[in-house]
């Protein structure tokens, strides 16, 4: 595989986006199941005796009682979501599957489950992983997902070929842009759409470790000088999310102070991963 091929976003076309719209924000939760034994996500990364249960238990929350807040949150707010779901949330959390469906959440394919990267896997397995993880999806929803993330961005050099073989329209994996791009791939061409790990919840609750009134402020921050400039060039915003981390109780009222923020903003058009696929696939 190649990385994209660079393009200054002073030198492009300009993104239109629908109703004038400056700024494109979709909201990816990370709905993620990590196996039992192995090391993951981590609040508190010094305890990792084994079997390790506080960073364990710590993720288990989220599915337990943070989700379930958030369907709350986001069905007050009226705002849209893509799930980024690992395929084993199919089989081990089906009340999970079943409320994001009566959510309207959409769904984004994220591997099989988030203590399984692809780095290292030869075609054969990422192959199996990818059909399998799909079909968990597509049986539990009634519908194939078009788009992906990797979990932990462990891609290998096949990775992208083979989503495109799967029938995948758009990545999530790569971060290096505001606005959409094609990347090519052998016999057709994937969307990837903005990611983001700057406005993400891991980055600015854990790595950065900002309270809730900072965390509040960088996502605002970060959509308040995307709107600035999408006034003359559209911009595409991510908010990466996990229900471990904005799930819980001290940050509840912070998430919903910035996403109301947005809301309010005119010329903004809160979407989902297929609509903005859908969007610039149809430019001509």
């Amino acid at each position: 595989m190649q990385p994209p091929s660079f393009q200054a976003i002073a030198q492009r076309p300009v993104l239109k986006l629908p109703n004038d719209a400056r700024v494109a924000v979709w909201v990816v939760m990370n709905v993620e199941h990590f196996t039992f034994g192995k090391l993951g996500t981590a609040i508190q990364p010094h305890l990792n005796s084994h079997p390790e249960i506080a960073n364990y238990s710590w993720r288990d929350y989220g599915n337990r009682v943070g989700i379930w807040r958030l369907f709350e949150l986001f069905a007050e707010l009226e705002i849209p979501v893509t799930a980024a779901v690992n395929g084993e949330i199919c089989m081990l959390y089906p009340e999970i599957m079943t409320a994001m469906q009566q959510n309207s959440w959409e769904i984004m394919a994220h591997g099989i489950n988030n203590s399984t990267g692809h780095s290292g896997m030869d075609k054969e397995t990422e192959i199996e992983i990818i059909n399998k993880t799909l079909n968990l999806l597509r049986q539990a929803t009634g519908k194939t997902p078009r788009g992906w993330l990797t979990p932990g961005f462990s891609i290998t050099e096949s990775t992208f070929e083979l989503l495109h073989a799967a029938g995948i329209v758009y990545t999530a994996d790569w971060v290096n842009d505001d606005q959409p791009y094609w990347y090519p791939v052998s016999n057709g061409r994937l969307l990837a759409i903005p990611y983001t790990i700057e406005a993400n919840d891991i980055t600015l609750c854990l790595s950065n470790r900002f309270s809730g009134v900072e965390f509040a402020q960088a996502i605002e921050d970060q959509f308040n000088q995307l709107w600035h400039e999408g006034e003359s060039q559209g911009r595409v915003m991510a908010i990466g999310l996990h229900p471990f981390i904005v799930g819980q109780p001290l940050r509840l009222k912070y998430l919903k102070q910035c996403l109301l923020h947005i809301k309010n903003q005119p010329y903004t058009w809160l979407t989902t991963g297929e609509r903005i696929y859908e969007w610039i696939n149809q430019q001509k």
